[in-house]
């Protein structure tokens, strides 16, 4: 394919699960990229450097350069042995897997790059250095960690000089020991401030890759604005070619945030875009959620913006053996992929070569049959995404935990005002939960307007459209029948907390008649929720979809925990 100005460099599919060290995925992984014109392969997993390098140095090996860990092995497996076992094999099995990995995707033409977090080390390190345990807490900004930096990524380009890069996230808190999650009181620790950390360990990493003649890759994602503005100080000033890779939205993949303001605002550094596709605040594709306008849109404004690669994750650290590949939300991988190459990229072509792709066309349909499946299906389709934002958010803020909902209310408020707070991006929507009435009444109805609209759907997908396979069309009527059931779910659990909070925490007059008539209501929904729970436990027992997260997103203990709560602090405001 001839790329021009609508494609983007890297255009990259990410595993962030165990699917990272899972090789038959990895090349079922990489078979898609070269099928699809993709090039770059990012194997993520927090840890990953510190499982596959010794480092050997601090176990004996002498001050020189090594062809391989084999002959690092040789200096110091005694040692190994003596005083970490595990690591005196499992490093050896991970080169072995890891250099059969960077030779397939050599003959598929795929780049990979690994993707980890800062700081990470064998435990043993703290064994051979107590100076690094200060009044029993690990100090994150002793000297040694910079030179123990440098030594392990030596190592490990010496290993694996096939790697096209390293990625890090240096301010997440993430790590094993970070200045983000630093405990330690230290004189030293109490006067360094963040920047500082984050510029030597970053340095510590660049000059043993860039020795390498490989690409540092920086990404800024952290959690909030001040956090944004520590690390991006930073960044602007590293060495011009390293890679600023940046989330599409700020904090992390909500897809009702605004567009990340650091894309198109790194300098003369490349910069690369990350997205999720699976779905770990949209519905995980249980709560199906198509992003192919979505991505068609933002994939635009990066490109004007400067960026020159897209990322695209596949899965999530925190659910292993979940992934994209495994849901109704694949269709967000064929769209990455054919818009990565042409952010003009027809929609139709794109559901047309997803379901073409995947078997759904029924083998005596002709064209003008197949065509019209498309456009059947695309309709359904098209419309799940501001459906799962109806669901999972409220008035655009964060009402999950990573599409699970709250056990709480305080849980609920503190996931949408906190940890995942729309309102530091975004100062409109400030008051965007306020236990107020025109609030309150705006975001119930949201609610039920996302119930109305896959109760729709699924009625669409049962009346059925020639052209797609008998088992192809039932597959898609069970995807929206659970859909259905998710979107209730969580229609009932948000609505049950909204009027909760109304309840205990308004200003408003508690004596009118619109007060008495949410009361009623939040009794109703707490009757609602007794019936759920029933019902959910009956779902799980006389039902077996795959994949199992669908049961994960859906148990009754979740419903159970809520109700509980709402029970308990209604008696208490009574009581008062």
């Amino acid at each position: 394919m001839n790329h021009s100005f609508k494609s983007f460099n890297i255009r990259a599919l990410e595993l962030h699960s165990l699917y990272a060290w899972d090789y038959e995925w990895i090349m079922m992984t990489m078979d898609f990229l070269k099928a699809h014109d993709m090039n770059t392969l990012i194997l993520h997993r927090n840890d990953f450097i510190d499982l596959i390098v010794y480092p050997g140095k601090y176990f004996g090996c002498p001050d020189r350069k090594y062809d391989s860990m084999l002959e690092r092995y040789g200096e110091i497996f005694r040692k190994l042995y003596k005083y970490t076992p595990t690591r005196r094999s499992s490093p050896y099995q991970r080169y072995g897997f890891l250099k059969r990995v960077i030779e397939e995707a050599g003959r598929r033409n795929i780049n990979i790059f690994i993707e980890n977090k800062e700081l990470f080390f064998p435990d043993i390190i703290l064994e051979f250095y107590p100076h690094l345990v200060k009044n029993g807490k690990i100090c994150a900004n002793d000297s040694f960690w910079w030179e123990f930096t440098r030594v392990k990524y030596k190592e490990f380009f010496e290993d694996f000089p096939g790697i096209a890069g390293i990625i890090t996230a240096p301010a997440t808190g993430e790590s094993r020991i970070s200045i983000k999650s630093n405990r330690c009181e230290c004189e030293q620790c109490k006067n360094t401030k963040k920047e500082t950390w984050f510029s030597n360990l970053l340095n510590a990493m660049y000059e043993p890759i860039h020795a390498a003649g490989r690409k540092l890759i920086v990404r800024d994602f952290v959690f909030d604005p001040k956090a944004h503005r520590e690390i991006s100080s930073v960044m602007e000033k590293l060495p011009e070619d390293v890679v600023i890779s940046l989330k599409n939205t700020p904090h992390d993949y909500y897809p009702t945030f605004p567009l990340n303001s650091r894309i198109g605002n790194v300098g003369n550094h490349e910069q690369w875009v990350e997205f999720d596709a699976m779905g770990q605040y949209f519905g995980w594709g249980i709560g199906i959620a198509d992003l192919t306008e979505e991505y068609k849109t933002r994939f635009r404004e990066v490109k004007e913006k400067g960026a020159s690669g897209i990322v695209i994750r596949t899965d999530w650290e925190s659910l292993d053996g979940h992934s994209v590949f495994r849901t109704p939300n694949k269709i967000n991988l064929y769209a990455a992929a054919a818009l990565s190459n042409s952010v003009d990229e027809n929609s139709e072509n794109i559901y047309y070569r997803y379901l073409d792709s995947e078997g759904w066309f029924d083998k005596s349909a002709e064209e003008p049959q197949k065509i019209k499946a498309t456009l059947w299906f695309q309709a359904l389709y098209s419309r799940t995404l501001p459906i799962i934002k109806k669901t999972l958010y409220v008035n655009d803020c964060v009402f999950s935990d990573s599409s699970l909902s709250p056990v709480t209310i305080e849980h609920a408020y503190w996931l949408a005002l906190e940890k995942n707070s729309l309102r530091d991006w975004v100062k409109a929507k400030w008051d965007a939960l306020n236990p107020e009435r025109e609030i309150l009444e705006k975001n119930l109805a949201e609610k039920d307007n996302a119930l109305s609209e896959i109760n729709y759907i699924y009625n669409i997908s049962m009346e059925g459209c020639f052209g797609f396979c008998t088992n192809k069309l039932k597959e898609l009527q069970n995807r929206f029948y659970v859909n259905k059931v998710y979107v209730s779910f969580y229609r009932d659990i948000t609505r049950a907390v909204l009027l909760a909070h109304y309840v205990i925490e308004t200003k408003e007059d508690r004596q009118s008649e619109f007060f008495n008539y949410i009361r009623k209501l939040l009794d109703e929904a707490i009757n609602r929720l007794h019936d759920l729970e029933k019902e959910l436990i009956e779902f799980s027992k006389t039902t077996s979809y795959r994949p199992h997260t669908i049961y994960t997103l859906l148990d009754p203990a979740r419903v159970h925990a809520i109700r509980k709560d709402i029970e308990s602090r209604i008696t208490e405001r009574i009581l008062i």
